[in-house]
């Protein structure tokens, strides 16, 4: 990592909240669902839990976008940690008082879910205001490390952990941490350069900022769908950002077709057990780390645009290779090398897209991506469950191992230029991009 000198204290302070927030994150996927099982043996309800934490995005992802454009983020993210923290020292008490029931999950991982929606773009957005934009890969890799570290190791680890000793333990320790991570975000008001308050006070479409300013606090309806209308629009009149946002659509779909049937590839066609799983999830998540680490490096040794084609066909291959490996140490290795690939692919396009979009944008561009991920995930579950019941998990993983390297084909040729242009070199470098 950079030492706090080169990054500035604003963002390792941000860093420090995001990755408090990221280790709750993963005590509450494994708490939540554990919970769960200790009400009902019915699966349904089970994974219904973890289905309406994702669903918030869905609903108000564009509604947050605008939200994020319109308020200072830093603000927004403290009191999204502080509502979902409430939320979780509802559960808590009604643990202890013995009144926890299936809905009152649904309704407080639903709950959660709005937060996330919000807090999320907000992050994405805010970056730029904190570091400039020669450091923005380095700062992205950063927190794509805490965020793997605190959520896939530390957080699950901790999860059943805490979980073992006394139910309540791993709800409370989730609440606590968002508090500090809320105590965090508002440390920075301080830190708060004149450009962000200029940049928020700038005005989006011509208008004045007393005009603007006037809009916002009237609230109309028709100035919200026109600004909730601009950031769809900066994403699909641009080549860059469209294309981007459809290779990750492709790749969210086959991401989740292949944990649709990861477990049951496991237990059945490597015959690995629970442990032997356990094991393939960790190598993913090493791999996932290994790809945060050194993105930087190879984006300057290979270039963006090569960069992000050897992502996509290193994770297309792997997932394919999988299609004929019947060994758990091979399954677990190129396990490794897709955690590798995403994140580094990960890395270069939230850096692009930052250095690309225009500040008063970011909120609304970045919640585009997010509701696109987050529709194509459960579609990719779902066709790979039914392809799955017709044929066997390895076909699952030669189709949608396919359907990535045939998308990479296709798109990332139109992307290849954009690439090269947009890589932020400097602050004035990459190619802006605004709502027209």
């Amino acid at each position: 990592m950079d030492s706090p000198s080169q990054l500035g204290r604003p963002f390792w302070v941000l860093w420090s909240a995001l990755t408090a927030t990221n280790i709750g994150d993963g005590i509450r996927l494994v708490a939540l669902p554990l919970l769960a099982t200790q009400m009902t043996q019915n699966p349904a309800l089970i994974a219904l839990v973890t289905v309406f934490t994702y669903v918030p995005a869905l609903l108000f992802g564009q509604i947050a976008g605008v939200v994020v454009d319109r308020v200072r983020k830093r603000r927004l993210i403290a009191f999204s940690q502080i509502i979902r923290a409430a939320v979780l020292a509802v559960v808590a008490v009604a643990i202890a008082l013995g009144e926890l029931s299936i809905g009152m999950l649904c309704a407080a991982a639903f709950l959660y879910g709005v937060g996330e929606a919000v807090a999320d773009p907000a992050a994405h957005a805010m970056l730029p205001r904190l570091v400039p934009a020669r450091d923005l890969s380095r700062a992205n890799s950063d927190l794509q490390s805490g965020q793997i570290i605190g959520e896939m190791f530390v957080g699950r680890a901790l999860g059943g952990i805490l979980f073992a000793v006394a139910q309540p333990l791993p709800v409370v320790a989730n609440a606590l941490l968002l508090a500090a991570a809320a105590l965090a975000m508002f440390s920075l008001g301080g830190w708060e350069s004149d450009s962000e308050h200029e940049s928020e006070r700038e005005p989006e479409h011509g208008g004045a900022p007393g005009e603007r300013a006037g809009e916002h606090a009237g609230g109309g309806i028709r100035q919200f769908a026109r600004e909730l209308a601009d950031g769809i629009r900066v994403v699909t009149h641009s080549r860059l950002l469209g294309v981007m946002a459809l290779l990750l659509a492709v790749w969210a779909g086959v991401s989740g077709a292949f944990w649709g049937v990861a477990a049951i590839y496991a237990l059945r066609d490597l015959e690995s057990g629970e442990i032997g799983f356990g094991i393939m999830l960790a190598l993913s998540a090493i791999g996932s780390l290994v790809g945060a680490r050194v993105a930087i490096r190879v984006i300057r040794k290979l270039g963006a645009p090569s960069a992000g084609l050897t992502a996509v066909l290193v994770s297309g291959a792997s997932i394919i290779a999988l299609t004929w490996t019947r060994e758990l140490w091979l399954a677990a290795l190129l396990l490794a090398f897709n955690g590798t690939a995403v994140t580094l692919w990960n890395v270069m396009t939230i850096t692009i897209r930052q250095a690309a979009v225009e500040t008063n944008m970011l909120g609304r561009v970045s919640s585009t991506y997010l509701v696109m991920a987050r529709l194509a995930l459960p579609i990719g579950a779902g066709l790979a469950g039914l392809l799955a019941t017709a044929t066997d998990a390895p076909t699952v993983f030669f189709v949608f191992g396919s359907v990535l390297v045939l998308a990479a084909a296709v798109l990332l040729p139109l992307l290849w230029k954009q690439f090269g242009h947009s890589w932020p070199r400097g602050h004035d470098s990459a190619q802006k991009v605004t709502a027209r």
